[in-house]
């Protein structure tokens, strides 16, 4: 926050962390994803990835009865749709309450993520940056002719190439993927911070409380009737793992998207801080119930 005045420059760090460190962290990540795991878990990664679809449906009818401005309209959708279910909520939670197993099975959860963000979630904002209605062809376009979005899915998919192929990756890479995981995060949060306006941290709170609304209260409530139709009963692993991550704020590449595309940064940055200090009561709930 206090390099505010150097704010123009947190797209471009945004941009270049996507390509020189979370390209390369996806590449390893699906390079050593236990594919047996993938396929005896099936349903949590197609839980989570209806918990994307089904907020990109319904939230841009509440986006514009709450928001005149489509950039802003945007964001509130960016927002709504993709949560932080990484190592810096949802997938931490679960090792904190489950250990590895736990984070295991929320990573899981992770894995159709990062293929919806790089082309719905992109695509998404790209039709907010401008005054037109975009067809199917446009939308492909922006994800081919888009190098942000297309070397990150390249990496996904050489990652999994290897992985089938059953090529295994050098075994002394533990310090570099922390070294890159360490250092991602911390270059998006100092550019968020660069980006941060307090006079509209809680502005506007309508907003606010319906992304709240969405995040805390409708989409634990898909993500219960779907864990109970896809396990029986919510006392087992993988349904607490899906309600876990179901109960999350927005994700931190919601704020990084809305900022490479020029979309509403006040309030995508008010909409990731507000609900992610409510994550706090919600996370003593989650750690109440199921610990």
């Amino acid at each position: 926050m206090g390099l505010r005045r150097f704010r123009r420059y947190a797209a471009p760090m945004m941009r270049l962390t996507v390509l020189g460190i979370d390209a390369p962290l996806f590449f390893i990540s699906f390079w050593l994803l236990d594919l047996d795991r993938v396929f005896r878990f099936l349903p949590i990664p197609i839980i989570a990835t209806a918990l994307v679809l089904l907020p990109l449906w319904f939230s841009p009818r509440i986006a514009e009865k709450l928001i005149a401005e489509k950039k802003g309209q945007g964001s509130f959708i960016l927002s709504a749709a993709f949560s932080n279910i990484g190592t810096t909520g949802g997938a931490f939670i679960c090792y904190l309450l489950f250990g590895l197993e736990g984070l295991a099975l929320g990573y899981l959860f992770l894995l159709p993520y990062p293929v919806l963000i790089f082309t719905l979630g992109f695509s998404v904002a790209k039709h907010h940056t401008c005054d037109c209605r975009l067809s199917w062809r446009d939308y492909l376009g922006n994800i081919l002719g888009n190098l942000i979005a297309i070397v990150p899915l390249l990496a996904i998919a050489l990652g999994l190439v290897l992985n089938t192929l059953g090529l295994r990756p050098p075994t002394d890479i533990d310090g570099i993927i922390d070294l890159f995981v360490k250092a991602g995060l911390g270059i998006m949060c100092l550019a968020i911070g660069m980006t941060l306006n307090l006079k509209r941290i809680f502005t506007p709170a309508k907003a606010i409380w319906s992304l709240a609304g969405i995040k805390f209260i409708a989409l634990p409530a898909i993500a219960i009737m779907a864990a109970l139709l896809a396990y029986g009963s919510l006392t087992t692993l993988p349904a607490k793992i899906i309600v876990i991550q179901s109960a999350m704020p927005p994700a931190i590449y919601a704020v990084i998207t809305a900022n490479i595309f020029n979309l509403d940064r006040d309030l995508v940055n008010a909409l990731w801080f507000s609900t992610t200090l409510m994550l706090i009561p919600v996370a003593a709930g989650l750690f109440f119930i199921f610990h």
